[in-house]
């Protein structure tokens, strides 16, 4: 039995409404990250667009047009992941979409230099390993907030 439309998550309830799907693009040059993530995002009703690089993800935002980015900081050099959100920062078409920086870089270490959002651009900032409810409160936080 089809649950009420009210009780489904916020993607599944906008798609039983017969509205699009929310599309998150994920830029990472991780495969195993790219597979993980994009199952929970999945799970959970997303639509989701992967690029294993910086160039292919600024390629897939224009012609996609995703919802939310979810970039990782280091992906061909350390500083990809941050020339990816200046580039989006400074498109029309994609300055107001949520962006969520997520890295594996160590929290003792460089991380603290990305701590703040604002630095990089970002809307929020993760440390990998990402627990699935974190990313997934991470990003509905993300896109209410946009939408509010």
């Amino acid at each position: 039995m089809a649950r009420p439309a009210h009780e489904l998550s916020p993607n599944r309830r906008e798609v039983a409404m017969g509205q699009k799907p929310i599309q998150v693009l994920i830029i990472d040059d991780d495969p195993d990250f790219l597979r993980s993530t994009g199952t929970i995002l999945k799970s959970a009703g997303y639509e989701v667009i992967e690029a294993s690089s910086g160039k292919e993800g600024l390629e897939k935002a224009k012609t996609v047009k995703p919802d939310l980015y979810i970039i990782d900081l280091v992906m061909e050099t350390y500083g990809e992941g941050s020339r990816v959100v200046e580039a989006l920062k400074s498109d029309e078409e994609t300055r107001d979409k949520p962006r969520i920086m997520i890295s594996s870089v160590d929290l003792q270490g460089p991380w603290e230099s990305y701590k703040q959002q604002e630095q990089i651009g970002c809307d929020d900032v993760m440390q990998k390993p990402v627990s699935p409810a974190a990313l997934l409160k991470c990003v509905e936080r993300q896109l209410s907030q946009k939408r509010g």
